[in-house]
């Protein structure tokens, strides 16, 4: 792999196959060849390829944060509970879900680690969201081609990997569940009238007015189920249970439901009106009950984000004069496409809307994340989890470019430009997806000296490593305590680049553990030198002076990982590893 990840390391057929499966996907729309199931498969390929190449390709599990999730079910599955007081990754604890229920199927499968099956996340989160996609779309439209064309949109600007073996992934599911029971079975079938709307909007002008848009019915909506006051409740309950599932497994994805429900109830799309107040005392109520130990250590940031949107927009984006070249192209492309799918969706319901095939419901639910914006920075990664969260619904929009009505879509041009376009989506796609995968991937070389570090190392010590993108936390991660070298105050970064074996050993000791270990592997090298966190070369420069250094012990080196010990205290002289 290069600078630009994955992308120069795939053969020619990789790339073969997916201009193949577009090609044969916007023929596969024109009404001569139609069929939903063959448009299925074309949707389902693409998946597999773009998501189950790495799995395939690595034979290891991709991404550090996957890494510590593993973890978590680890501790479970040894103490049999979570400890919401733990000071070491204790938000998981706190929103403990998912991997509760990862933990039950890792027994009843008889694996003895979620590794046995982590890997294959991504392919197995986009299956779902796939199902969930399909139902979801067909409760927002009738046209079969804008909905199979939105699919494919989908799964062709989704970059930004929330789709691993993750809480967020499975909030995701869940929020698209809890969307499409609203709009299916509780869906208003006809809009209020002027008198309605004046109880909650007090001025005359603005009630006609909200009152005219309000009362703009989706002309084209999908699936709409009539049931019995009994399944209606039946169905109510459901929801009640998975929004009570959502508040207990992620700490967003509650409040982006909050304002996709609110959007549909403001705009009078569905009858539940006090459904998104239920799901925010839900999710309110899980918080201070049950999440107390995460709010306590981390209200300040919580309350610093409110208000602060521009800050909370940018607060993820790398600094591109810090970055290298191939990861300023990358970051470069990954902003193109988001601005892109964007400005897409918002000419498809423009087109939509010149057809006099307003879709009201899916605007609504595309927007509505935006507000979150203003509320979080979600620990810098706010402008991802927008983008995520709208992008089924600009998706869908942006297919009506192509299908804004049932006569559309079905010329030579009409294909091309279709064609062109999906071309243009899956290249930054690639990019995005695979752009970084120096340092999202894990030799089995990695592997197996994490395996040594964690199995061997005397307990309680002290883990540093330049950036935290190893296999870490995976197993036993309570047993240590760890420092990213990255994450220091910039002037304790810069002793430590000028005076490693140092400026270690008095951080160990300060911090009153046995050992140190210093883990240095070659993600952690290309992190480093691709982002720009700390100086190119400086943890290669690192790793150099702390072999020399007298104090420091190499007790592991193979291809891409080198692990250091130093004791920190007298009565630990044997700070070994058994390999």
């Amino acid at each position: 792999m290069s600078d630009f990840g994955l992308l120069p390391a795939l053969p020619w057929t990789f790339y073969a196959s997916l201009a193949i499966l577009t090609v044969s996907f916007v023929l596969a729309l024109r009404p001569t060849w139609f069929s939903e199931p063959v448009l299925g498969l074309h949707v389902a390929a693409l998946i597999v390829i773009v998501h189950g190449t790495p799995t395939i390709a690595y034979g290891t599990l991709r991404y550090a944060w996957a890494w510590k999730h593993v973890g978590i079910v680890d501790y479970i599955q040894r103490h049999g509970s979570v400890d919401p007081g733990i000071a070491f990754l204790n938000a998981y604890h706190n929103w403990p879900g998912f991997f509760a229920l990862s933990t039950l199927y890792t027994q009843l499968a008889g694996y003895g680690s979620a590794l046995g099956f982590a890997p294959w996340g991504p392919v197995f989160f986009n299956f779902l969201f796939f199902g969930g996609l399909v139902v979801l779309f067909r409760s927002l439209t009738g046209d079969r081609r804008r909905l199979w064309l939105g699919m494919w949109f989908f799964f062709s600007a989704s970059w930004i990997g929330q789709d691993y073996f993750s809480p967020q992934a499975f909030a995701y599911f869940l929020f698209l569940v809890v969307l499409t029971v609203c709009l299916t079975w509780f869906r208003l079938t006809e809009p209020p009238g002027l008198d309605a709307v004046r109880r909650y909007v007090p001025f005359e002008g603005a009630a006609t007015w909200f009152a005219g848009v309000v009362g703009r019915r989706d002309s084209e909506a999908g699936t709409d189920v009539s049931t019995s006051p009994g399944e209606r409740v039946a169905m109510a309950t459901l929801l009640i249970a998975l929004a009570t599932a959502v508040a207990a497994t992620h700490q967003l994805t509650p409040y982006m439901l909050i304002l996709g429900l609110g959007g549909l109830v403001l705009f009078q799309r569905i009858s539940l009106r006090s459904l998104p107040v239920l799901v925010g005392v839900i999710s309110l109520g899980w918080v201070v009950l049950f999440a107390v130990g995460f709010l306590r250590g981390n209200l300040y940031w919580v309350v610093d984000s409110l208000g602060a949107l521009t800050a909370n927009a940018n607060s993820n984006l790398i600094n591109l004069s810090q970055a290298s070249h191939g990861q300023q192209v990358v970051a470069r492309i990954d902003r193109a496409l988001t601005a892109g799918m964007w400005l897409l969706g918002a000419l498809g319901f423009a087109r939509l809307a010149l057809r006099h095939r307003l879709d009201l419901t899916t605007g609504v639910l595309a927007i509505a994340p935006f507000a979150m914006l203003g509320a979080t920075s979600y620990g810098g990664e706010i402008l991802f989890r927008v983008y995520f969260f709208s992008l089924p619904f600009f998706a869908l929009l942006a297919a009506g470019i192509f299908y804004p009505d049932e006569q559309s879509g079905g010329s030579r041009l009409s294909t091309v430009a279709c064609g062109l376009l999906s071309v243009a989506l899956i290249g930054g796609l690639l990019v995005g997806y695979y752009g970084k995968e120096r340092q999202n991937y894990f030799s089995k070389s990695d592997v197996r000296a994490a395996r040594v570090l964690y199995g061997t190392a005397t307990h309680r010590s002290l883990l540093v490593a330049g950036v935290n993108a190893y296999p870490w936390a995976f197993t036993h991660y309570e047993d240590f305590s760890y420092l990213s070298l990255a994450d220091l105050a910039p002037v304790d970064r810069r002793q430590v680049i000028a005076r490693p074996a140092e400026t270690i050993a008095a951080i160990a000791r300060r911090d009153d553990v046995p050992c140190a270990y210093v883990i240095i592997t070659s993600s952690e090298k290309a992190t480093v030198d691709m982002t720009g966190v700390m100086p190119r070369g400086s943890l290669a420069a690192i790793e150099r002076r702390l072999s020399r250094s007298p104090r420091y012990h190499v007790l592991l080196r193979n291809p891409s990982t080198t692990v250091l010990g130093i004791p920190v205290k007298k009565s630990a002289s044997a700070c070994q590893l058994r390999k």
